[in-house]
């Protein structure tokens, strides 16, 4: 017998709604902390045996009810309550111990998909049943306790008047509403972070939101983004550019907001050969018979051949090392001034190359 959540049940004479619905699963014990959970084979479930725990509210006052079901048992279920002993009450003995493992979860519920815990339960046989107690150890930090008795499953009826099923829909509308609240929360919650983002920096575009929490954009995304570069379909750190190699500098640096150390360069026309680096890669842009030639790669996969070519062209100059300052800074004047160095007065020469 299987019910769903917001179907009214009446339960021993009262009408109860199921507002909670967990499947279960038995496992094997094997982690040290489930080893406690192990038991003679007749006080213990098999492995992959499953059964439903309903959590069901009354529909008239404010009582809370468990029903528990197992899958292959026709004829008795469990109804308990939550119970603030914390042992099983004199007479009662240790029934079934197993480890359970949620793998469905259904309604308002406290439990997810994969929790685990380890239970016992304790029992006190009477007329019509038992009494039972109920200990649940959930690996997540808490413990749960429960009393109550085996009932006949004749006690349990699905009702489907036209009472059932107006207080079925108000449940439904219920949790549409409070699902609907939660998306307006989270979007509020979005638009107020946007808000806040625009009030810390006016980067707002979404390199510059990845950048905020630990994801920069790199420069090989900005090279495949851009038609500026090309790249053979069979490698993803050589390039081709068409501009030439200080350009190509600039927009590498520009792509990395100017964060990068190291750099030199030996601009003899015609050869140049530019070298810098970031926090992961060396870029090595070079003049080969008049094509711009970018190599992108961290700096223990140079070849010895590129490794030589950086060694003997590092001259440093700071000129690119000053223009990725004034990126990383903001002004917006240092593509210009970087480009007309010549008519820069001292007070600008010693900004740029004297810092």
């Amino acid at each position: 017998m299987e019910f769903n959540c917001y179907d009214v049940l009446e339960v021993q004479g009262s009408r109860y709604v199921i507002t909670e619905k967990i499947k279960y699963n038995e496992i094997i014990p094997k982690a040290d902390q489930e080893q406690a959970y192990k038991a003679k084979p007749s006080m213990q479930k098999s492995p992959g045996d499953y059964w439903h725990e309903y959590g069901l509210e009354a529909v008239e006052g404010t009582d809370k009810i468990w029903v528990t079901i197992e899958y292959n048992d026709n004829e008795w279920c469990t109804v308990s309550r939550t119970s603030y002993r914390k042992r099983a009450p004199k007479g009662f003995t240790l029934h079934q111990i197993g480890l359970e493992k949620v793998v469905a979860v259904d309604g308002d519920s406290g439990a997810s998909v994969g929790d685990r815990a380890g239970y016992k339960e304790y029992q006190l046989p009477c007329e019509g049943g038992a009494s039972v107690f109920f200990e649940e150890n959930w690996f997540k930090g808490e413990k749960m306790f429960a009393e109550g008795a085996r009932v006949p499953l004749i006690n349990i009826k699905l009702c489907n008047d036209a009472a059932a099923d107006a207080i079925r829909k108000k449940k439904r509308k219920e949790r549409l509403k409070k699902r609907l609240e939660g998306v307006a929360m989270a979007l509020g919650c979005g638009a107020l972070f946007l808000m806040c983002l625009v009030s810390w920096d006016s980067d707002l575009s979404w390199h510059g939101i990845r950048g905020t929490f630990g994801f920069p954009y790199t420069a090989k995304e900005h090279m495949h983004d851009t038609s500026v570069y090309y790249t053979k379909t069979d490698s993803d750190n050589e390039y081709t550019s068409s501009l030439d190699p200080v350009s190509t500098a600039l927009d590498l640096i520009d792509s990395l907001d100017g964060d990068i150390k190291n750099e030199g360069e030996s601009l003899q026309e015609g050869r140049e050969v530019i070298v810098f680096y970031d926090a992961k890669s060396a870029y090595i842009i070079t003049n080969i018979d008049g094509q711009t030639l970018v190599k992108v790669c961290e700096p223990g996969k140079l070849t010895p051949e590129e490794q030589e070519l950086i060694n003997s062209t590092m001259r440093k100059t700071h000129v690119l090392d000053s223009y990725a300052y004034m990126v990383r800074y903001k002004d917006s004047g240092g593509r210009d001034k970087f480009l007309k160095v010549d008519n820069l007065n001292e007070a600008d020469k010693a900004y740029m190359f004297n810092r």
